[in-house]
C-alpha cells in the first residue's frame, strides 16, 4: 500500500511540476499585458534632454541631399547658424569636445555647419570631422519651418540626423553639454545603424 501511494503522489507532483511549466509564461504575458495597458509601473518622466520630432523632418527639409552631405553614412549633428559670428564658432569648438567626448562612438559622427556665412571653409581643418556647406535659411523646407521653435531664431540649433536622413532629434542653445553627450551616448548605444 505505501508503494501505490508513493507512485500516487509523485504522479500528482510530476503532473504540478508540468502545470506550473505550462502556466509561467501565459501568466507572464497576461501580468505584463495588464501592467502596460493600465499604465502602471510606466515612468511619467523622459530621459533625453533634446527635443525629439513626431513625425521626424528629413535632410531634404533643410534642402540638403544625404548623397552629398553623407555619402559614409554616418551619423550627422548639423549645426545650424544663419551668420557665423563668435557665438556661432563657440558652438563649433564646443560640438568638436562633444564629439571627442563621445569615445568609443566619435567615429560614428561627422559634423556639418550649415550656414549663409561664406569663407569659412578652414574651419573644416581646424576642427577634423566637420564640413562646412552654404545654404542659404531660405531653401527649409516650409515644413521645417513650421515646426521648429523661432524663439531663438533657429541659431545654433543642432540637428542630429541618423544614418538613413532622418532628424529624429534636435538641441536648442540652451542645452548644455553633459545633455547633449548624455543623449547622444545614448543614441549611438542604442542604435544599430551607422
Amino acid at each position: 500500500m505505501t508503494e501505490g501511494h508513493a507512485s500516487g503522489s509523485k504522479t500528482n507532483y510530476s503532473r504540478v511540476q508540468l502545470l506550473i511549466i505550462l502556466l509561467t509564461p501565459l501568466i507572464v504575458m497576461v501580468a505584463s499585458t495588464a501592467l502596460y495597458y493600465s499604465g502602471w509601473l510606466v515612468p511619467d518622466e523622459r530621459v533625453n534632454h533634446g527635443e525629439l520630432l513626431d513625425p521626424v523632418l528629413s535632410l531634404d527639409d533643410l534642402g540638403l541631399e544625404l548623397e552629398v552631405v553623407n555619402p559614409e553614412r554616418q551619423w550627422l549633428w548639423i549645426q545650424t547658424a544663419i551668420d557665423c559670428d563668435a557665438a556661432c564658432l563657440e558652438e563649433v569648438a564646443r560640438q568638436r569636445q562633444i564629439q571627442v567626448a563621445l569615445g568609443k562612438y566619435e567615429p560614428r559622427v561627422k559634423r556639418v555647419l550649415l550656414t549663409e556665412t561664406t569663407g569659412l571653409d578652414e574651419l573644416s581643418g581646424d576642427y577634423p570631422g566637420m564640413s562646412v556647406v552654404n545654404r542659404p535659411a531660405a531653401g527649409y523646407s516650409a515644413d521645417f519651418r513650421d515646426r521648429i521653435p523661432v524663439e531663438f531664431g533657429r541659431e545654433n540649433f543642432i540637428f542630429v540626423v541618423d544614418p538613413l536622413g532622418n532628424i529624429p532629434l534636435y538641441f536648442t542653445p540652451s542645452n548644455d553639454y553633459k545633455e547633449q553627450l548624455e543623449d547622444m551616448k545614448q543614441l549611438l548605444k542604442l542604435s544599430t545603424i551607422g
